[in-house]
């Protein structure tokens, strides 16, 4: 299988984790919905001051399937005042 793997590190101030805990669940819940979705874990820095507090890693079956989950107008509408700035891209293994 050729799937890709999204990368998408999260600034998270103190004092907002549960806050960006629920969106980040209202998130995953839309994306498990998708076709193309194949997985997703959320990792949390260990360090209070690292500048992405949160990186999500989600695996997706190819880069259109994930480029169509996200241009919905459903998922704009989960966007719409996300208060959160990340920098998603996606990635092919190369190598292990």
């Amino acid at each position: 299988m050729n799937h890709v793997t999204l990368i998408n590190p999260f600034e998270v101030p103190a004092g907002k984790e549960d806050e960006f805990m629920e969106r980040w669940k209202q998130a995953g819940e839309y994306f498990r919905q998708r076709e193309g979705f194949v997985s997703t874990r959320l990792h949390q820095s260990l360090d209070p001051e690292a500048a992405y507090r949160f990186i999500n890693v989600g695996v997706w079956e190819s880069p259109e399937h994930f480029r169509q989950a996200t241009s919905t107008p459903e998922f704009q509408e989960l966007l719409r005042g996300f208060p959160f700035s990340s920098h998603p891209a996606l990635y092919r293994l190369i190598s292990e």
